[in-house]
């Protein structure tokens, strides 16, 4: 039996999980402080990102998405909801926003049919400093959200920011539709700057429970 999925308002609480979930992850730092505009050069703490966390759940959870919790906040996850989607700010990098808004943008409307509602995830996260829980966490937030989708006849689109990430999702059902990369010529596969650096791969991830056309095997 799955565990209990809770909806939240605790941004605090939520934040601490996603940064504790993220620390080892530069390509999150990274699209933290392009989000917030935030030169790649400068210094960005990890309290500062736990804050730039927080501040993106309050203003999802103002904007009409849900934050849902399990396990006293060993995992949390940011999703919109086919009533409501959130309009995210642009970033002043046109390059940025041209790959991460608009052509992203373009491919929903390639992939998912119209009229088909969706899901958004924008984040999901489990605690890594916390060894004596998470077994069964992300799978409770997956069945909770699959189970509404199904039942709306809607999917779930996302995006992997890593290999070991898509691997999870796909393992939950969800098929890659496009692979694209971010932070080409700013940064190498580790955040670090570099001017010739390969930036980071990640995926156009979607779930249907008939899977729609055009995925990458």
């Amino acid at each position: 039996m799955s565990k209990q999925v809770n909806l939240t308002d605790d941004f605090e609480r939520a934040a601490n999980c996603l940064n504790n979930a993220f620390l080892n992850s530069p390509s999150n730092d990274y699209l933290m402080k392009k989000f917030m505009n935030i030169p790649l050069d400068e210094n960005c703490s990890r309290r500062r990102i736990k804050t730039i966390l927080e501040y993106f759940c309050a203003f999802y959870h103002d904007n009409g998405a849900e934050i849902a919790e399990v396990d006293d906040f060993n995992t949390v996850a940011v999703y919109t909801t086919p009533k409501k989607h959130v309009e995210q700010w642009m970033t002043n990098d046109e390059v940025f926003n041209q790959i991460f808004f608009h052509d992203l943008h373009d491919l929903y409307d390639k992939y998912i049919p119209e009229g088909m509602g969706y899901y958004y995830l924008f984040i999901i996260g489990r605690d890594l400093l916390d060894k004596t829980k998470g077994k069964g966490n992300f799978r409770a937030i997956f069945e909770s959200y699959r189970k509404r989708a199904d039942e709306d006849n809607a999917c779930i689109v996302l995006e992997a920011i890593s290999e070991e990430a898509k691997q999870v999702y796909e393992y939950f059902g969800f098929k890659n539709y496009c692979k694209f990369n971010y932070g080409k010529n700013e940064v190498n596969s580790k955040g670090e700057l570099d001017p010739n650096g390969e930036g980071f791969d990640a995926y156009l991830m979607i779930y249907h429970k008939t899977p729609l056309p055009g995925f990458i095997e």
